[in-house]
């Protein structure tokens, strides 16, 4: 009777490892799951935009609302959506602060605001009111510069704050 070891013939010069091809049948069985469950974090937002990522949150007071993504990636534009009730011909004053300015570089902030300045680690955007407005929509264009979770908080006219956080991928 043969034993097991001449039942597949090795070749001359070939030496084989069983902990090799071991690792091979592991990585061949287990990695295909894995890619797919990569795959379907990605399509669901886990590292950006998507079902997990998109988030909205409103203060207790009504007075501000934020659209954001909870999760970006480092050196990649995100997109912060505030946007305030009216407040009728009283001047808007928006102040950004928590973490913000510390891990993010601001790239663009639309509409542009009439004053701007940075006031104890807060960004502070300044809009006169020209006439009685409805909802008033601030967008900010940033990339951020530091992996991490990211704690922001928003105000406006010094109304109660909103906090809310983003986790940035390295």
């Amino acid at each position: 009777m043969a034993n097991a070891k001449e039942k597949y013939p090795s070749l001359p010069g070939v030496k084989q490892s069983h902990a090799a091809l071991q690792f091979e049948y592991n990585a061949h069985r287990f990695g295909f799951v894995l890619l797919l469950l990569i795959i379907a974090a990605a399509l669901l937002g886990l590292f950006s935009g998507g079902y997990f990522s998109d988030a909205t949150k409103t203060n207790a007071a009504n007075s501000v609302q934020v659209e954001y993504q909870r999760f970006g990636r480092l050196l990649s534009p995100v997109e912060l959506k505030i946007t305030s009730p009216g407040q009728g011909e009283t001047p808007l004053t928006l102040r950004i602060g928590g973490e913000y300015m510390a891990r993010t570089q601001t790239d663009n902030i639309w509409p542009q605001p009439d004053e701007m300045r940075s006031e104890g680690g807060e960004l502070v955007l300044v809009y006169q009111a020209a006439k009685a407005r409805q909802d008033f929509t601030v967008w900010l264009y940033s990339t951020p510069q530091q992996p991490g979770k990211t704690v922001t908080t928003v105000t406006v006219n010094n109304q109660p704050g909103l906090s809310f956080w983003q986790f940035i991928y390295p």
